[in-house]
């Protein structure tokens, strides 16, 4: 199998990205609660690209992701690219800090703050400030919450699945 620096991919490879691609296509469509304080699980199939595949594979696929789930399962904004580039920052993230490291509570909970702050928080919000104009600081305020929130139980779950994985026969894929 290829070693975790090359930038060529396998077939093997290329069949698992594509299936965690459709499995974070539909997480994303599957949450809890309203728009105040959705819990979407579609970042666990992010994190297992990065866990498997690294800081490069994993932001590409993620762009793969983000731009055929747009053309595929449109949502109600329209396509952005600047959430196409939150998301390949989100897959260098997930792939910088999980890929060819000790599965630990704490290294999930490095990643998923680096997510929460960077990505979801800082540049999610910047976007949406540019699509509608609403002040950065009135967007952000009540985000802050549910932010704090997605921190914990991302955590948690990120954590139990990539230990779960860690332990299994399915750790392996695409190493």
């Amino acid at each position: 199998m290829n070693s975790s620096k090359s930038t060529v991919i396998s077939v093997q490879e290329v069949t698992w990205m594509s299936l965690l691609i459709a499995m974070q296509m539909v997480l994303s469509k599957l949450s809890i609660g309203s728009n105040i304080m959705k819990v979407g699980f579609s970042f666990l199939a992010i994190g297992l690209l990065g866990y498997y595949f690294g800081p490069f594979k994993a932001a590409i696929a993620n762009v793969i992701a983000d731009v055929i789930s747009n053309v595929v399962m449109p949502s109600g904004g329209g396509f952005f690219l600047g959430f196409t580039f939150s998301a390949l920052i989100a897959g260098v993230i997930y792939g910088y800090m999980l890929h060819n490291h000790k599965v630990t509570i704490l290294r999930s909970f490095l990643t998923v703050l680096l997510i929460t702050v960077i990505v979801n928080t800082g540049l999610n919000t910047l976007w949406i400030h540019m699509m509608t104009n609403v002040p950065y600081v009135a967007l952000l305020i009540p985000r802050l919450t549910k932010e704090a929130f997605s921190l914990v139980y991302q955590t948690g779950l990120l954590y139990i699945v990539l230990k779960w994985i860690d332990n299994s026969k399915f750790n392996k894929i695409g190493r």
